[in-house]
Parts: structure tokens; C-alpha cells; sequence
């Protein structure tokens, strides 16, 4: 394994019942940020409820700001110089302004007229206009804009992800200030380059392709698990040589799309069914990519997936074995699996 992919292993010892018992924790170290992960022994805990059929009836319709009954009256318009007509369509999806924004320019994405969309049913075409819509948006931010800014591509899906509305929607945030993650990740690329003499992610792609935790390639995008995960799953995709927002074509958003439908069955298959999915832009020159992680709680008092190892110490904490989550995405990302 290159040097660069650190770790350590912590044994526990203890006795149960009179006989010694020992259990190893895994610490392993990010390639870029050097920021840790710790896998631990899974418990085998179930995920609590991943279905919101119920609450899908009960909130859509007149209940709901995002369906097409409401839309046009519930939700703001841009000024002029992001859209003429005041939102941005595309399909299905459209884009308008978030009521309590997260930054400067934050606009929300609605993926499709109806209310509830279970994993199995986010379609290619759902999935791809949503992000073409996002990418006008970010586009028409940008050419108002004469400061640098940050741009990202974020979604919770479920409520245990943080979505306060059922609704599938994106959140689009453009913002004077980068995120803790965009600027870690832009100062730890710079610098990794100046030491390497060459771009982190390039130099992922390279490591890690064909390898335990590679899943695939469809055009321009690679997908891959981290190796220092930030949940129990961390599904990566790098957009090769796709650095700048306007040098994505229709076809690599449908190319993402069709991998998301492999993590996506993926998770339906472990039990889970909500996500943070964050697509970030970087500036300073390095590709842009994703990262998609599950959220979850876990049967009987409804514990969170977060404690205070994530909270406060800004370790997580991964249950499941990287190598071998990879190998599951790996199957449905080579199978015919895909809706259309």
C-alpha cells in the first residue's frame, strides 16, 4: 500500500464470562487532510424505519411548498440578473430561492412534481436535469458576481439526513465564504501538489483505480470509496478533468446520475435509505467531486448515526469495512441494475 494511506491498530482487552476478549479498532489517516477515522467493531445494530410512505401521503399535496399545486405561490423568484422568469427550469426540476438561505446565493432544487421518491425510483433523466439546472443557476450567480466564490451542489435526502421537507430538493450555495471542508481540501490540494508535483485527486484516481476500493468509470466520472471514511459508507466520485462548472456537458450529469443509482441500491440493499450527498467545486484548480454518505438511526430508541466522536472530536465513527462496501457498489455499477 502506498505510504500515503496510514493506520493504526488499538487492541482492547477485556474478559466476559471468565474468557479474554480482545477487539481491535482501526484508526486509518486521510491521504490529503491527515483528519482521521475510526472503525470499530460493528454491533450489528438495524437501521430504525426507511420508508415514508405515510408521511408521503400526509404531507404532499396542498400540505407541501414544493408540489406543482403550490410551487408557484409558496416559493420566491430571483431578481433579474439570475433569471428573466424568476426561476430556472428544467424538466421536471425547478430552481428558486431558499426563504432562510444558507449563504449569498442559495437556491433550492426541486427534482421532480411528485412528493415522495423512495431510492429505487430517482431516474437518469430526475437526477440529470436537476443537476443542469443547479449548474445554470451556479452559472448565472457567477457571471453577476465579480468576487471569488464558492460553489456546491448538496443534498439531504430524508428527514434523518436533515430534510426538513419531504420533497426531493437540492441545495444550490454559492458564498463569499468557503465551507471548513472547501478550504481544507483547496489548502491541503495546493499543498499536496507543490510537495508531489502533482493534483491529489489525479493522483487518487491513480491509486486507488482497479484496487479494493474502487467501484468504477462511466466517462468522465470515477467513483471510489474513502479510504478514511466520514460515515460508515463514504462513496467518492471525481469528475476527470472537469474543473470548472462550465465544462460539464448533459452527458456527464447522466453519467453521475447512473452511478448514484448504484450507490443508491446499494444502501436500499444494507436497510438504509437516507443521504448527504455534497458536490464541490474547487478553485484552485483540481477537479471537482462528490461525496455521499449515509445517515441513519438505528432501531428500538432511535439513536442517531452521530455522537460525540463526530460532534465534537470531528472523528468518525464506521462500522462497515471499506474495502468490502466497495465490492458491493462495485456489482451493481457493472450490473444492470440502472433504470432508465
Amino acid at each position: 500500500m502506498n505510504p500515503l494511506f496510514v493506520s493504526q491498530e488499538e487492541v482492547f482487552s477485556f474478559y466476559k464470562n471468565g474468557d479474554r476478549v480482545e477487539q481491535k479498532t482501526e484508526v486509518r489517516f486521510d491521504p490529503l487532510t491527515g483528519e482521521s477515522s475510526r472503525l470499530v467493531v460493528d454491533p450489528g445494530m438495524q437501521p430504525a424505519k426507511t420508508d415514508y410512505f405515510e408521511e408521503g401521503v400526509e404531507t404532499g399535496g396542498d400540505q407541501c411548498p414544493f408540489c406543482p399545486e403550490n410551487l408557484e405561490a409558496f416559493t420566491p423568484v430571483f431578481p433579474k440578473e439570475i433569471s428573466p422568469e424568476g426561476r430556472i427550469r428544467k424538466g421536471e426540476s425547478v430552481v428558486f430561492p431558499n426563504l432562510f438561505p444558507y449563504s449569498k446565493h442559495n437556491g433550492v432544487v426541486v427534482l421532480s412534481e411528485e412528493h415522495y421518491v423512495t431510492l429505487k425510483n430517482f431516474t437518469i433523466p430526475m437526477m440529470r436535469d436537476a443537476f443542469q439546472a443547479a449548474q445554470q443557476y451556479i452559472q448565472q450567480v457567477l457571471r453577476s458576481e465579480e468576487e471569488v466564490m464558492y460553489a456546491s451542489i448538496n443534498w439531504n435526502y430524508l428527514p434523518e439526513a436533515g430534510g426538513s421537507i419531504l420533497h426531493p430538493h437540492l441545495h444550490v450555495v454559492v458564498s463569499e465564504a468557503a465551507t471548513n471542508y472547501q478550504s481544507l481540501f483547496d489548502r491541503k490540494s495546493r499543498a499536496f501538489q507543490e510537495n508531489h508535483g502533482i493534483e491529489y485527486l489525479a493522483w487518487l484516481y491513480d491509486q486507488e483505480k482497479d484496487g479494493e476500493r474502487w467501484i468504477g468509470e462511466k466517462g468522465n466520472t470515477a467513483w471510489m470509496h474513502s479510504f478514511a471514511p466520514k460515515s460508515h459508507y463514504d462513496f467518492q466520485a471525481i469528475f476527470k478533468g472537469l474543473t470548472d462548472i462550465t465544462e460539464f456537458k448533459q452527458q456527464d450529469w447522466e453519467d453521475f446520475a447512473s452511478g448514484l443509482q448504484a450507490v443508491f441500491l446499494t444502501l436500499q440493499e444494507e436497510g438504509l435509505a437516507s443521504f448527504n450527498m455534497s458536490l464541490t467545486f474547487s478553485n484552485e484548480g483540481s477537479p471537482a467531486h462528490a461525496r455521499v454518505i449515509p445517515r441513519l438511526s438505528y432501531s428500538g430508541v432511535g439513536t442517531s448515526d452521530m455522537n460525540f466522536f463526530h460532534t465534537l472530536h470531528q472523528e468518525p465513527i464506521v462500522y462497515k469495512n471499506p474495502e468490502k462496501a466497495a465490492a458491493k457498489v462495485r456489482k451493481n455499477f457493472e450490473g444492470d441494475n440502472a433504470l432508465p
